[in-house]
């Protein structure tokens, strides 16, 4: 999120630090999560999700941005979120696309990380996160100048309502963060670069953490006076013959951790972004007549232990039902079931932590 502090927000916009563009303690009942992999690229593709936990003072949420399509004059992404209401009603579910040219994402100095319901097909001459020339700055000479450009939805459109010069100095140390990536725990290589950007008030503090890849510099964390944005989830189509896809992973008999099936929130309705991993699990069934799985669903802290028992028990018959319906895998091969808030893969304090928590884990009977 902006460092701007005067950035408007309503149920038609949907803040986020998107593409090219940690997990704190666990509490004292959380299993040990398992060790970091080492620092790795993340490949820029078609279908590749990133998921981010907002906060703001409206309310917390989560958005998830998914690259839809790459060509040779630039690449489309696609925002969808559950986003807070002004007046405190329920959230309002927007889906919002953007277009990127390849001459902006090698060389804009603008940056435009909002999404409105309300938004033009593209913003020229602005990334939604950072561009190559930037991160090269930031690798050359430690400091990086950029434009903030603030927008505002009015009249059921986009409007640009000012730009701000930013300036921001590298910091050395950390070098890597770490973030979940396909269900494990991954270091991923960063720059960290501090400073101010101007507003209508003076000057208010700004801060980022970019993944350090002229490819694909992902903004991992950002943050200001008041809001921030932390990138939880990483999710990508892996090669068949890789070891971490889920039917290998079974193979072994090995627990799946599935972070990529969306759910709305607090429901057991499964969102359409969804399908690339439901294809999955189905391809590994059908591959394999003789398995059956059993598929657990997992909830975060946030209400009360019933409340999420039954929730985590809905959402994994949910899953089951999409299998059976969709894909025609036979009812008799599933079990399901639910531990609602009771194994925790992190703290419940963060909505990074509670994220974590959220889940859906597969088992080979």
């Amino acid at each position: 999120m902006s460092a701007v502090s005067h950035a408007r927000v309503s149920v038609a916009l949907v803040a986020a630090c998107a593409l090219a563009g940690f997990c704190a303690a666990t509490v004292a009942r959380a299993a040990v999560a398992p060790p970091a992999a080492a620092a790795t690229r993340i490949p820029f593709m078609v279908d590749l999700k990133i998921m981010s936990a907002v906060t703001m003072p409206q309310g917390d949420f989560e958005s998830l941005k998914i690259v839809d399509y790459i060509d040779e004059r630039g690449y489309r992404i696609v925002l969808s979120a559950e986003a807070p209401a002004d007046d405190g009603g329920k959230p309002v579910l927007i889906v919002v696309p953007r277009k990127v040219s390849a001459a902006d994402q090698k060389g804009a100095r603008k940056r435009r990380p909002y999404f409105h319901s309300g938004d033009g097909k593209s913003f020229p001459g602005t990334v939604p996160g950072y561009s190559a020339a930037m991160i090269n700055e930031l690798r050359g000479s430690g400091k990086v100048s950029y434009t903030y450009v603030d927008a505002d939805a009015r009249f059921g459109m986009s409007v640009v309502v000012g730009e701000y010069a930013c300036e921001l100095v590298r910091v050395k140390e950390p070098a890597t963060l770490t973030v979940l990536v396909n269900g494990r725990n991954t270091k991923l290589p960063i720059i960290h670069a501090k400073g101010t950007c101007a507003t209508d008030k003076g000057r208010a503090p700004a801060e980022d953490f970019v993944l350090d890849d002229t490819a694909n510099p992902i903004v991992l964390r950002s943050g200001g006076s008041r809001n921030s944005v932390t990138v939880i989830r990483i999710e990508y189509p892996e090669p068949e013959k890789s070891p971490t896809t889920i039917e290998n992973t079974l193979a072994r008999k090995e627990v799946v951790q599935v972070y990529g099936i969306y759910f709305s929130f607090n429901r057991a309705d499964i969102r359409p972004e969804s399908k690339r991993v439901l294809d999955e699990i189905a391809a590994a069934l059908k591959a394999h007549p003789d398995w059956k799985l059993r598929v657990d669903g997992h909830t975060d802290g946030i209400g009360s232990d019933a409340a999420n028992l039954d929730l985590s028990k809905r959402r994994a018959a949910a899953v089951k039902a999409a299998l059976v319906s969709q894909y025609g895998i036979d009812g008799g091969r599933l079990t399901t079931g639910g531990h609602g808030e009771s194994s925790p893969q992190a703290t419940n304090d963060t909505p990074e932590g509670r994220a974590r928590n959220r889940r859906v884990e597969l088992r080979r009977l």
